[in-house]
């Protein structure tokens, strides 16, 4: 016997009808009776159960104003069977019937997800239970007014408190809650995705899929539309806009671009607290004349940044822990599922991916697959390249819009062309002046704006 939510009249009068139904007669669903239908294995087996062994006598349909509500599936099964069943009409008030639908279903097999969906489209028993929580709290004011005039001698006016009404109605979404065996946060969400998305809504209902993974879904779609939309704008034309350009900050578009190494103080100074550093350093693979003798020295970003990743590669990875200090959280992969090219710069189709920071930054999932476009590999020769969708998911991933992105290996401008495009700030170190130059002219095709500060 569960705990009664909402009256003390418990347990409810169920009283038989006068005579077992010689026919079963047409019956309809109360309004009251909110819960799903079973599956369809779940009936069939049912109805089997029933036409095998007959009605359980022992187990009355529940009818209450001319509506079911209890027994609704066995009511349809035994109809199809033409079977007669055993039916008790339910005696009692609104409340008492409410109460005796919500404790009857306790028993079932549902989901938190499921129950929310259920909460939701169930009108009558939400303002059912609004009223008697609006009822407790007029007794109590009308307690505590009663205690005053006793105190003072005079009824003082009640004064409208907004705290006061925030609390009742809070406390109301947490009665609804208890009564429907889910919580508060789960109703909200199924609310909305009803309004915003029926499909996945009625799916949940069903017991098909989850609220969380539903929300995972549609926020990995997002993703992915964003993503298409940003490799959408990025134009790789190839034209030149500029030749030539001295050492020191350049502003592009919303970003910044620093022509000098990322050890210069000039750069370390002028960076911001930092939301992500990204660094995909040489590996000493010598595939370019950059990619000799390099030893790392940017721990320094673990100071600017909540989060660090590091692509150390798999040419130069033994090395690159052994030099670095930087605190390590975790690993990360990414899967190119069309990645061609192998050499001591890369793996075919792997990016490995080392977390750093101070504290450990929530990761959704350490393995993401991505595939290259034709255009992407047009765009820019850079040895060191990486992919646009690998960098939209690394910040879409530790950065919110508006965040600040560190970058101290600047190369092709990957990361600088897709902060512009999510609408994040990036910072950017390159020491080769041709690179530099290379990438203001892809923010130039781009159409953005550049200016040395």
């Amino acid at each position: 016997m569960v705990r009664n939510l909402l009256t003390n009249n418990w347990p409810p009068a169920p009283i038989r009808w006068p005579f077992f139904i010689s026919y079963l007669m047409e019956f309809e669903k109360h309004a009251y009776n909110i819960y799903p239908e079973m599956a369809a294995d779940e009936y069939a087996e049912l109805k089997a159960d029933i036409q095998r062994n007959g009605y359980d006598q022992a187990r009355p349909i529940y009818i209450y104003k001319g509506g079911i509500i209890d027994g609704w599936n066995r009511y349809k099964a035994c109809k199809e069977l033409g079977v007669t069943p055993a039916i008790k009409s339910f005696q009692g008030t609104d409340q008492a019937a409410l109460e005796y639908v919500l404790s009857s279903n306790k028993r079932r097999n549902l989901t938190s997800s499921q129950r929310a969906a259920i909460a939701v489209e169930a009108d009558d028993i939400i303002k059912a239970i609004e009223e008697q929580v609006e009822k407790e709290r007029r007794a109590k004011q009308a307690e505590t007014q009663a205690e005053t005039k006793r105190a003072v001698g005079e009824l003082i006016p009640p004064q409208p408190n907004r705290d006061e009404t925030k609390k009742e109605a809070a406390k109301a979404r947490t009665k609804i809650a208890e009564t429907f065996g889910t919580n508060s946060r789960y109703i909200s969400d199924a609310k909305r995705l009803k309004e915003e998305n029926p499909e996945a809504f009625e799916k949940i209902k069903a017991g098909e899929a989850t609220i969380t993974k539903v929300k995972k879904e549609i926020k990995k779609e997002q993703r992915r539309k964003e993503r298409e939309k940003v490799l959408s704008e990025i134009i790789t034309e190839e034209n030149q806009y500029i030749i030539d350009i001295e050492p020191g900050w350049y502003k592009i578009g919303q970003q910044f671009l620093y022509f000098g190494s990322n050890t210069d103080q000039s750069f370390i100074d002028f960076l911001p607290p930092a939301n992500f550093a990204f660094a995909d350093p040489p590996y000493n693979a010598g595939v370019d004349e950059w990619d000799h003798n390099f030893k790392w020295e940017q721990d320094y970003l673990q100071n600017i940044a909540d989060v660090v990743a590091v692509t150390p590669g798999g040419w130069n990875a033994f090395n690159f822990y052994r030099e670095t200090e930087m605190n390590y959280i975790w690993e990360m992969c990414c899967w190119i599922a069309n990645g061609m090219t192998h050499g001591k710069c890369g793996y075919a189709n792997f990016i490995k991916v080392s977390i750093f920071g101070k504290r450990k930054p929530k990761i959704s999932q350490d393995h993401f697959k991505i595939t290259i476009k034709t255009s992407e590999t047009e765009d820019t020769k850079h040895k060191g390249r990486k992919p646009y969708d690998f960098m939209i998911h690394l910040l879409s991933l530790f950065t919110e819009t508006g965040g600040v992105v560190v970058d101290a290996f600047a190369g092709s401008g990957t990361t600088l062309l897709v902060s512009e495009r999510m609408g994040r700030i990036s910072y950017n170190a390159e020491m080769n002046k041709q690179y530099c130059i290379d990438i203001i002219n892809r923010g130039i095709e781009n159409k953005m704006k550049y200016e040395r500060i």
